[in-house]
């Protein structure tokens, strides 16, 4: 199985370095701009899908509905909720960056927070039950940064953590057999003129 993973494009609060989490924000102006971008790229690159799956956010099936209206595909968007993005539950809107350097230390845990083995776990399920229903086929998933960094771990484990950085409208592509996840391209961006 072939998966693509891209990141939401930019909502209020990543602008404002807030917390989302569960959160269902809308893209703002410049994430509808991104989500363009990324579709502009996928054509160009000649991908093609089999399937196309979305987090339940509106952020992410937005992203998702740009991106694919530039494909010849015609695909609709399966909602898969094992891909939300990690519930911060009571961090949700406060500001990152002091909430990041405390809730991503090794082992921490809070009530309603979704620590990182709950989230590792959630996201393998998520990708053997892809791999059950579409082995061999071509998957783009639109999600969130903490999912992507759920793969690049289950992926490589030493090289990748929370802490890693994933742009917004960032594409990541992975291969999966049923038991080995392997990463094929990591955090391209239009903002880095990777495309």
């Amino acid at each position: 199985m072939n998966l693509v993973l891209v990141r939401h494009g930019q909502t209020e609060a990543n602008y404002e370095k807030l917390i989302q989490g569960w959160t269902d924000n809308p893209l703002n102006e410049l994430g509808i701009k991104q989500s363009h971008e990324i579709g502009i790229f996928l054509k160009e690159g000649q991908y093609s899908f089999d399937y196309a799956y979305s987090s339940p956010l509106v952020r992410a099936v937005k992203t998702g509905e740009v991106a694919l209206s530039y494909l010849n595909d015609k695909l609709p968007i399966i909602i898969d909720y094992h891909f939300m993005e990690r519930n911060f539950g009571p961090f949700e809107a406060k500001i990152a960056h002091p909430v990041l350097k405390e809730v991503l230390k090794e082992g921490f845990t809070y009530p309603g927070f979704e620590d990182d083995q709950m989230l590792l776990g959630r996201i393998e399920t998520g990708l053997l039950k892809l791999y059950e229903k579409h082995p061999g086929k071509n998957i783009v998933l639109f999600c969130h940064s903490h999912v992507i960094k759920s793969f690049l771990i289950l992926a490589e484990p030493k090289n990748y953590t929370y802490r890693t950085f994933i742009d917004n409208c960032s594409l990541h592509q992975f291969a999966y057999d049923g038991t080995d996840l392997k990463l094929l391209k990591f955090n391209l961006t239009t903002k880095k003129k990777h495309f």
